[in-house]
Parts: structure tokens; C-alpha cells; sequence
């Protein structure tokens, strides 16, 4: 059993890698004898932590935002707790950590959670990418994400889907609910989900549908103007933000379709538990979504932007019963293929290569 890991990452609030944040910290309390996640921001706890991992906060220790003395502090706390192995998550964190601890002789793995290809400015990834030439390992989520680095960074980096959160007896449940005529989407409301785009489309479908409703779960920083667009559209008593709720399948199983429209992704966690449940989707071609869905066949693709073709392919699902049971029925691909136990593996293997190299 290795001694200690820090896990670093912005914050614990809602998001998909502060979601997995919280499960592989639990997994690692079973290989570390301590285990650390240790955050930038001072800010609350969305999703259940394991009692045996200890939640530390930079800001919280220097009671300042400022980013001079908050890097000094970061180098101090690692220093002094000396891990195994330190674990980042996401830009330009990862490229603070990787200078910040420089010479510290502490290995340095880091993890990307959004396209690669996309995130930051030119600038930014360029940056990252001198940058990850002095870590020890990089996590992506998906082989084309592998293939946007040079090649100095491709030999150390280790392709790991996220796990799928969907529980043995939610697995392929919405097939067994009465449908509801209801739309659903699940993700944050910022401008990378793009949630204009959807009430655009839906907009569009409701002058042949016009007893279905659009439902959001989830909440950010685009709900007024997403209120002022639906109120511009006069869709009030059709479109409905619940925000955040804890239970997201027993909220979704029920709707007829699920969607996507994001312009910006890693690999779409929301989209894999509405497949896992047995939900019919639809969702841009985003980073990660031909992962999971081979269009036609078990969901459709639409490209990016296009709220013709968004509002399209759900109009087709809306009029063929036997499209959205086959797509339905199809969709549990993403189980065998996402495997939870599988997908802990590699963290551990990214973790335990990384530290055994730093060893040698």
C-alpha cells in the first residue's frame, strides 16, 4: 500500500470532474494509507465524500486570491505532506501544478476532461503542451484526445473513459417506465453546453408537437438569459429549469428523448448514464460522442451548432415508435464498454506506473 496522494482540482462544486474527483478519491482510500483532495478555491462540497479522504483548500490556508502567495502556498503544503504521487485536474491548474512543484521530486500526473483539441486559447495549449513534457503522466478521456498532443506527451499519456454511474438497478430502467411527453438534458448552464441551442431547436419542434415539454437539470451562469430567450420564444409554460437535483435518473427515466447540445466536451458523462438508463438521444458532435454512439444505430449525431438538424432528429424520434425502442434497446452498449471496473483500473495503473517510474 502506497502512503499518500493529493488530488488537486478547483473545486468540489457540480461538474463531471469534480464528480469523478469524488469517486476515485474513494477508490484510491483503498491503495494510499492517506489520500488528500486538496482544491484551489474556497467553495462547498456538492457530491458525497468519503469520510476517509481528507479535503484541504489552498485559498482556505492563505486566506487570499492572490495567485503569487496561493502557488507558494500549494508548493508548501506539498512539500510538507510529501505524497506519492500528485494528481491534477484540469486547465490551467495543471499547468500551475507542474511549475509550482518543479524540482519537489514528487511525481506529477495530470488529467484532462474537456476536448483537448478545443479547450483555451492557442496560446493556453500550447502552453500546456511544453508543459506536460515535465510530468509524469497525462489522462484523457478519449484516443482522438491522445492524438492533439506532440509526441513527447503522447508516450506518457494513458486514454481513460469515464466510469459509468449508473447503478445495476437503474441499468436499462427507462425502459421499463410509462413515458412521459418530456425532453430532457443534464449539464451545467454555461456557454460550452450551449443550452440556447436546444430551446432554439425546440422552439422549432413545437410548432408540430406542441404538448411536449424541455427540461434542464443543472445550473450556471447562462440562467437569465436562458429565462430571457424562453420568455422571447414564448415557451414559458413549456421549458422548465429544475437546476441541480442529486437523483438525476429517477428525474429522467421517465422522458420520452434526451439531448445534448454541446459545442465543447471531453466525454459526455450526461449522455452515458441517459444511454445506460435506456434512453432514447440525441447530442452534437462533440468529443466522445462517437465513443458512445454510432449514429443511427443507437442514438443520432448532429453536427455542431445546427439546430435544424438537432430539432430534426428529434422530431424523427417523436414519430417512429420503433426508432426510439430500437435506439433504446441498443443503447446498453455503453455498459460492457464503460465498465466501472475497468475504467478503476487504469487509475490505478496511471497512479502506480507513475509513481514505480519515479522510483526507478
Amino acid at each position: 500500500m502506497k502512503n499518500k496522494l493529493v488530488i488537486f482540482i478547483g473545486t468540489l462544486q457540480s461538474g463531471g470532474a469534480e464528480r469523478v474527483v469524488s469517486e476515485i478519491s474513494s477508490m484510491y482510500a483503498d491503495y494510499f494509507k492517506e489520500v488528500i483532495v486538496l482544491t484551489y478555491y474556497d467553495g462547498g462540497v456538492f457530491y458525497k465524500m468519503d469520510p476517509r479522504v481528507r479535503l484541504k483548500c489552498v485559498e482556505s490556508i492563505t486566506h487570499s486570491r492572490n495567485i503569487v502567495k496561493n502557488i507558494f502556498a500549494l508548493r508548501r503544503f506539498v512539500k510538507r505532506e510529501s505524497p506519492d504521487v500528485f494528481l491534477s485536474f484540469l486547465l490551467p491548474l495543471n499547468i500551475l501544478a507542474i511549475w509550482s512543484l518543479m524540482f519537489l521530486h514528487i511525481p506529477v500526473a495530470v488529467c484532462e476532461r474537456s476536448d483537448p483539441q478545443k479547450v483555451g486559447s492557442r496560446w493556453l495549449r500550447g502552453l500546456r503542451n511544453f508543459s506536460y513534457r515535465f510530468c509524469n503522466g497525462v489522462q484523457v478521456q478519449t484516443s482522438a484526445g491522445k492524438t492533439c498532443f506532440p509526441a513527447s506527451v503522447q508516450k506518457k499519456i494513458l486514454v481513460i473513459p469515464n466510469p459509468n454511474h449508473v447503478t445495476l438497478d437503474e441499468r436499462s430502467w427507462a425502459l421499463k417506465q410509462e413515458k412521459e411527453k418530456r425532453i430532457v438534458t443534464v449539464g451545467r448552464l454555461i456557454p460550452e453546453k450551449n443550452p440556447r441551442l436546444l430551446i432554439d431547436a425546440f422552439s422549432m419542434l413545437t410548432k408540430k408537437f406542441s404538448d411536449y415539454s424541455l427540461e434542464f437539470y443543472g445550473e450556471g451562469v447562462l440562467r437569465s438569459m436562458m429565462m430571457e430567450r424562453i420568455c422571447e420564444l414564448g415557451l414559458t409554460d413549456k421549458v422548465i429549469l429544475h437546476g441541480n437535483v442529486n437523483d438525476v435518473p429517477h428525474h429522467i427515466a421517465s422522458a420520452e428523448i434526451f439531448v445534448i447540445s454541446s459545442d465543447l466536451e471531453g466525454m459526455p458523462n450526461a449522455l452515458m448514464e441517459a444511454m445506460a438508463l435506456g434512453l432514447p438521444c440525441v447530442a452534437t458532435d462533440v468529443s466522445g460522442v462517437r465513443d458512445i454512439i454510432t449514429d443511427g444505430e443507437n442514438g443520432f449525431v448532429v453536427p455542431i451548432g445546427d439546430k435544424e438538424a438537432l430539432a430534426d432528429r428529434v422530431i424523427k424520434l417523436i414519430e417512429s415508435e420503433d426508432l426510439k425502442k430500437r435506439f433504446s434497446e441498443n443503447s446498453a452498449i455503453v455498459l460492457s464498454k464503460f465498465d466501472n471496473e475497468k475504467v478503476f483500473k487504469l487509475w490505478l495503473e496511471l497512479v502506480n506506473i507513475k509513481t514505480e517510474e519515479n522510483g526507478k
